[in-house]
């Protein structure tokens, strides 16, 4: 037998016995931990999870183990790995492990440093029942020590040492060792004090493992139990009479998220809702009067956190002598039923409410295709009376006309309200912007609106500063927002009324207001007065009514500009206010006056026009207009035959319709251009398609100019006069 020996003060063969993981960590980096900070060098060699634990543990005590690796004074080796390589059979390597372990001692006998080793092999050779190993090993370890100066420390755990014969086993043990690592940190030589109290420790490790071996039997019989309810669909659970787990199957794992290792030994009240206290009291009292609960329907929460539906069944148990000690529930997940029948229940709503949605649109389709037709009715109503009556009585003509001029100035507000707000809503409007005096929008709309506002016979005022508010906007569109704010007070003002126009300067911004003495704005309407068809301001006796998209096209063109629009009032019958609001320049400045005067005149001289239009009253009324305007006219129904009058007798102007026959406008267009005799002919597009698109697709084909219809007589007239003048 070998026998413990130290060669010298540095060098050192300790034995540590340990009776858990925790205690051997704590060893280790004791022992190890004191040579890291005297500048030594450590060799650690054990399991994976030792070495896990000791460095997580020695870097919490501030160790940088990569700089102490890095410099050659740290070293770690996997116990099971390198026993694994170094033993062949039933005999250990020697030469290769000296082999494994010289290098770092060297490099510490180069350094000038001791060495500090630690290692758990011995003690698998020992759990793998070959003592005779372990003490070949102990030997190597203890000439080691003496030859290089290292100081070794080989562990062991008591639980291997379990039986009568363990006392011996320790007493061996001892005897090749010269100190004992203590559970303070301090070493000890070995004695009979010190073998005497290892025994103890021994003897009540083996008193734990018994005890570990009975637990062991009844987590044994526990788990025959469980197994006979794992195959259940349903969660079966033992609690104690006070609410703690004891088991818990592998349907309740599925059921409510957790683990049998994350529920046995918890409070039941785990997986119950806060606001069902309740139901634990409940439960347990019925139970504890050795009463059984039955199909209890409740909720219950996952591991997640979301609410389960579950029908519950408990039973007490009893012991040998009928003591109630716990109890069984059995809990069935009727979540997906009742997630089924709430799903009906939600489907059969979402039917109804989608039916009362498509009812709601279709009367809203109806009640929008009923005012639009009353819109459309009453203008075409008053021409169709007004032209009849001019037939009879040849002298009505004049005011025949008139009232024809405002109707159809209706049906064209009507028709361009309806494209505005597609152009607006699908973003197809392009703003021409430039420096605009907002006093002299208003002025120019108010003058527009006169008509409407003189029918209606009200008085109609304006406040203006003295220096200009000038912003950067479309004058056209801004003149639409304005008249139709101007369209919106006439026409909800009592005939006779009062409005109001201000402009003024805030700080940075332009502010426009429009008031009236009308009907008013009921307070719950307005934040939906600028919605899309609102009809809030109901149409009073006598005033005229409207399609509910002027405010619409209003709140859009504002936003369109940077600014905003608001609806005031104090209630029915008490008026209304809309502010409009939007940026204003810096720097006043003066906005370009033009001067107002009569229409423009036809130029010097009438042109030759050829009108290509399929509808016969359309090209007979646009005849009518240019020989009214002094200008000769043609007509031609289809291509072939406009682009074989062109060439027969040139024009000096061709007002042409888009959607003609066979072939349409626009090629008419390219087909004139491409003509050598006709390439420079001017030409005008007149359509009723009047997006932006259309526009760009009628300059691309070769048009000069493109006109939406209706056109404004004025300005056909004008542009007719600018090709006059040109020629």
């Amino acid at each position: 037998m070998h026998e413990a020996r130290s060669a010298d003060p540095t060098s050192a063969h300790l034995v540590g016995f340990y009776e858990s993981d925790e205690q051997l960590v704590s060893a280790l980096v004791r022992f190890l931990g004191a040579g890291l900070g005297a500048g030594e060098t450590i060799i650690a060699v054990a399991t994976k999870a030792h070495l896990r634990a000791l460095e997580r543990e020695l870097t919490a005590h501030g160790f940088d183990l990569a700089r102490v690796r890095a410099a050659g004074r740290y070293a770690a080796f996997d116990a099971e790995r390198t026993l694994a390589e170094l033993l062949h059979g039933e005999e250990l390597d020697f030469e290769r492990m000296r082999a494994r372990f010289l290098p770092a001692l060297d490099r510490a006998q180069a350094a000038g440093t001791r060495v500090r080793a630690a290692g758990e092999m011995v003690a698998l050779l020992w759990r793998d029942t070959k003592p005779d190993l372990a003490i070949q090993l102990e030997a190597f370890w203890a000439d080691l020590a003496a030859e290089r100066a290292l100081r070794v420390l080989c562990t062991y755990p008591l639980a291997d040492f379990a039986g009568v014969s363990g006392r011996e086993a320790i007493e061996r043990i001892c005897d090749l060792h010269s100190e004992a690592l203590l559970s303070d940190g301090n070493t000890a030589l070995i004695g009979p004090a010190e073998r005497g109290a290892i025994v103890q420790l021994q003897e009540r490790a083996s008193q734990l493992q018994a005890a570990l071996q009975q637990t062991r039997a009844t987590a044994e019989s526990l788990s025959r139990l469980a197994a006979i309810v794992e195959c259940s669909d349903d969660a079966i659970i033992g609690k104690t009479v006070d609410g703690i787990v004891t088991s818990w199957n592998q349907a309740a794992e599925r059921i409510f998220g957790y683990t049998a290792e994350e529920m046995i030994g918890q409070p039941i009240q785990r997986i119950i809702p806060p606001d069902r206290p309740d139901d634990f009291a409940a439960i347990l009292g019925a139970i504890r009067r050795g009463e059984r609960v039955d199909h209890y329907e409740t909720e219950r929460l996952h591991k997640d956190g979301r609410r389960i539906r579950v029908s519950l069944s408990v039973s007490p148990i009893r012991d040998q002598d009928g003591r109630i000690t716990g109890c069984a529930k059995i809990a069935r997940d009727v979540t997906v039923h009742r997630r089924l029948e709430g799903q009906r229940e939600h489907l059969l709503g979402v039917a109804q409410r989608a039916r009362a949605e498509a009812e709601a649109a279709s009367r809203s389709k109806d009640e929008f295709l009923a005012i639009l037709s009353h819109e459309l009715r009453n203008p075409l109503a008053a021409l169709r009376n007004a032209i009849y009556s001019a037939r009879l009585d040849t002298s009505r003509r004049d005011r025949a006309l008139e009232i024809a001029g405002r109707q159809i100035d209706q049906l064209g507000r009507l028709v361009g309200d309806l494209l505005d707000l597609a152009r607006i809503t699908h973003g197809q409007v392009r703003l021409n912007k430039q420096r605009v005096s907002l006093a002299d929008v208003v002025e120019r709309s108010l003058d527009t609106a006169r008509p409407l506002v003189t029918q209606r016979g009200h008085v109609v005022s304006l406040s203006t500063p003295s220096e200009p508010v000038c912003v950067i906007g479309d004058p056209a569109r801004l003149e639409q927002l304005v008249g139709n704010l101007l369209a919106n007070a006439a026409r909800y003002t009592h005939p006779g009324g009062r409005i109001e126009l201000s402009v003024e300067r805030q700080e940075r911004e332009a502010v426009l207001r429009v008031r009236d003495n009308g009907i008013g704005i009921a307070a719950e309407m307005l934040p939906r007065i600028f919605d899309l068809f609102a009809q809030a301001r109901a149409e009073h006796e006598g005033g005229p009514g409207g399609l509910g998209i002027g405010l619409a096209i209003v709140r859009d063109l504002a936003a369109l500009h940077g600014g905003r629009v608001e609806a005031r009032s104090d209630g029915p019958g008490r008026g209304a206010e809309f502010v409009v609001t939007l940026p204003c320049l810096e720097e006043a400045a003066q906005a370009e006056s033009q001067a107002a005067g009569a229409e423009p005149l036809a130029g010097r001289g009438g042109l030759r026009v050829l009108v290509v239009e399929d509808n016969v009253d359309a090209a007979e009324g646009l005849m009518m207009l240019l020989e009214v305007f002094g200008h000769e006219t043609r007509v031609a129904h289809d291509g072939p035959s406009a682009l074989e009058a062109a060439r027969a007798d040139r024009p000096d102007l061709m007002l042409v319709d888009i959607g003609l026959p066979g072939i349409d406008g626009y090629e008419i267009a390219r087909r004139v251009r491409s003509a050598p005799e006709l390439c420079d002919l001017p030409l005008v597009a007149l359509t009723g398609f009047g997006h932006e698109e259309d526009r760009r697709r009628a300059l691309e084909a070769g048009f000069d100019h493109h006109l939406t219809k209706p056109v404004d007589p004025a300005r056909l007239r004008q542009l007719i006069a600018g090709f006059a003048d040109a020629r």
